[in-house]
């Protein structure tokens, strides 16, 4: 009996080691990272935002009623993002993966009016959607369009 149970354990094993198929999918979006270059804290955090989107709604009396600013935090991949929609506030964060560059932030103009896409620059340059902030129905609204994360790969030899 203990033959069979050894048989049958070190059969799987070989199976499970030679299995090259795999069930995950790569997408296109995917970027791998080998290496973390940029400090985990900064040094100097600006008081000033970093990014700034604003429209006018129709309202006279408060200006730019639809107002978005992102700023930095302590944590050099976290931001914070002040919304302003006439006279509501709201706060999100932002967590930016670190593509092994410095994070860059920009605010695009949304499709619709008063909305606008909130993102970043990878390491190829290339504008990352991450949060839809608009207004419908007389409603502010912070979507999280795309999630994105880093992949470490560690070898042990």
């Amino acid at each position: 009996m203990k033959k069979i149970f050894l048989l049958i354990n070190i059969s799987c094993i070989i199976y499970s080691c030679n299995n090259t198929t795999s069930n995950t999918q790569i997408n296109k979006d995917t970027v791998f990272i080998n290496h973390d270059t940029i400090p985990e804290f900064r040094t100097i955090i600006q008081t000033k935002p970093i990014a700034n989107y604003k429209e006018n709604v129709n309202d006279s009396l408060n200006g730019w009623s639809f107002a978005i600013q992102v700023f930095e935090m302590k944590e050099t991949f976290h931001f914070l993002m002040k919304v302003k929609y006439e006279e509501v506030f709201a706060t999100d964060t932002l967590k930016i993966p670190n593509f092994g560059v410095h994070p860059k932030i920009e605010i695009h103009q949304g499709k619709e009016k008063n909305s606008c896409i909130v993102g970043f620059f990878d390491k190829e340059n290339v504008f990352r959607e991450y949060k839809l902030v608009a207004v419908k129905n007389n409603q502010l609204q912070i979507k999280t369009l795309k999630h994105y994360g880093v992949y470490n790969t560690i070898k042990n030899y």
